[in-house]
C-alpha cells in the first residue's frame, strides 16, 4: 500500500513538472517569435443594484487589443483570481501572441507596462 501512494505521489509530481514545464517553453517561444502589441486593461465591476455576492465574484480585468489581422479581440485573465492589480500598469499592458495563430489563447500572454517582467495567462472572452 505504501509503494502504491508513493507512485502515485511520483506521478502527480511528473504531471505538474511536465506542465509547468510547457508553460515555461511556450513563454520561452513567444518571447523569441512572438508578436508584441499594446492593449488596454479595463477592470469592469458589476452594477451596485447587484447583490454582494455577485459585485465580489464577478469583478473581472478585460484585456482589449488588436492583433496584426486588423481584428480587436478580447482576453480576460485564465487564473483563478478574475483580477489583475492594475496599480502600477495605469492600465497599458503588453500582448505578447502567436501571429500564425492570433486566435490560440494557449499561446498568448500579458504583461503590465512596456516592458513586463512577468507573463500571464489568458483567454479570449466569449461575445455575451
Amino acid at each position: 500500500m505504501p509503494l502504491l501512494l508513493l507512485a502515485a505521489a511520483v506521478l502527480v509530481a511528473v504531471l505538474f513538472l511536465a506542465v509547468f514545464a510547457h508553460r515555461r517553453m511556450t513563454e520561452s517561444w513567444l518571447s523569441r517569435n512572438g508578436t508584441r502589441t499594446r492593449g488596454q486593461a479595463v477592470t469592469v465591476a458589476p452594477p451596485l443594484t447587484a447583490g454582494l455576492l455577485s459585485r465580489l465574484t464577478s469583478t473581472v480585468t478585460i484585456i482589449s487589443f488588436t492583433a496584426s489581422d486588423g481584428i480587436a479581440r478580447s482576453l480576460i485573465p485564465r487564473s483563478g483570481g478574475f483580477t489583475f492589480k492594475l496599480a502600477q500598469a495605469s492600465g497599458a499592458v503588453t500582448v505578447l501572441y502567436d501571429a500564425a495563430r492570433p486566435a490560440n489563447d494557449d499561446r498568448m500572454r500579458v504583461g503590465f507596462g512596456p516592458a513586463p517582467t512577468t507573463w500571464h495567462r489568458v483567454r479570449l472572452r466569449q461575445a455575451a
